[in-house]
């Protein structure tokens, strides 16, 4: 890396703490403005920050490991997880009912939707126990990807990388709230779209297709979807047949 390098990603880690320090007053209003940002954030603000959170390094790394090593198709394996028609409904219908049932966290909203007898306490205890593997789980593939890919770059190891990503993290939400979250996503939206713009021009103006083709796995730029696809090893699970 150069001096450059460093110097953006500085700047851009310092940027996500300034902003969380930023909006620490306006999320410190209310208990309802720090966890729901008084439900006056833009729609389209909280739209760029839902996408924004569905992109991550580890997945990214993902995806480019699969078109490495089955081609283009290897993006039909991202839309399987990353497409998925469970965004739609959460979109259409869950939005639309937290939002009218005016409730803060997901317990209220259990007791809300179950009542407060032993089902409301069932469902709660239920949802509890669900959030805290999913977290685990979820905290563990970022910690990891992250790690291995800004170790690339940064003169430390994968731990401490990830150490210090979450750190920031951690400082910005609790500083500022949702509020924090949604415009901190905003500004990785607009450094994101930069990236693409820039990483895909690029890579047009460098690459040679015609060498490529001479140079890539037969089939490599087939987009056809196939049943079953031959992955190398370590990569096993993917097949179709491990799930039925």
């Amino acid at each position: 890396m150069t001096d450059i390098d460093q110097v953006i990603i500085l700047f851009y880690l310092c940027s996500l703490i300034v902003l969380g320090l930023f909006l620490r007053r306006r999320a410190s209003q209310s208990i309802q403005t720090y966890f729901l940002g008084g439900r006056r954030i833009p729609w389209w603000v909280l739209g760029i920050s839902g996408t924004t959170s569905f992109l991550d390094m580890t997945g990214t790394m993902i995806i480019a490991s699969f078109f490495y090593i089955v081609g283009v198709k290897g993006i039909l394996v991202e839309l399987r997880g990353g497409v998925a028609l469970i965004l739609a409904f959460l979109m259409v219908f869950m939005g639309k009912w937290y939002s009218r049932s005016k409730v803060m966290t997901t317990a209220e909203w259990m007791e809300f939707r179950f009542g407060s007898g032993k089902q409301g306490d069932a469902a709660r205890l239920l949802n509890a126990v669900v959030n805290i593997v999913n977290t685990v789980a979820m905290v563990g593939y970022f910690f990891v990807g992250t790690g291995k890919f800004l170790s690339l770059f940064l003169p430390f190891s994968p731990r401490v990388c990830s150490l210090i990503m979450i750190s920031v993290c951690l400082f910005y939400t609790a500083m500022s709230g949702l509020i924090g979250v949604v415009y901190t996503d905003l500004l990785q939206a607009v450094l994101i779209v930069f990236a693409t713009v820039y990483v895909s021009i690029k890579a047009f103006l460098t690459i040679d297709a015609a060498k490529l083709q001479t140079i890539a796995p037969a089939r490599w730029t087939d987009i056809t979807p196939r049943w079953f696809v031959e992955m190398p090893s370590g990569y096993e699970i993917y097949h179709l047949s491990d799930f039925l």
